[in-house]
């Protein structure tokens, strides 16, 4: 298999399960209004990488999504 393909499966897997986790997650304190900030956190890299594949983009994607983690944790315990 292509190291190229195996990226983006990878990623893809990554973010899946990474979504999934996160909607689980607002669904227990329901705050599933805040999905979107996940799912932004997911677009962002994977566009990025869509658009540069390379290692510095595919290295993103943990970044953006800790960073989206944190947001959606600190929003979701406001309430």
């Amino acid at each position: 298999m292509n190291t190229f393909v195996l990226a983006w499966v990878l990623l893809l897997v990554f973010a899946a399960f990474n979504n999934y986790i996160i909607y689980r997650l607002l669904r227990e304190r329901r705050r599933t209004d805040l999905m979107w900030i996940g799912v932004v956190a997911t677009v962002v890299p994977v566009g990025l990488f869509a658009l540069w594949p390379g290692a510095i983009t595919l290295m993103s994607f943990p970044l953006i999504q800790s960073v989206g983690m944190l947001v959606i944790m600190r929003l979701a315990q406001q309430r």
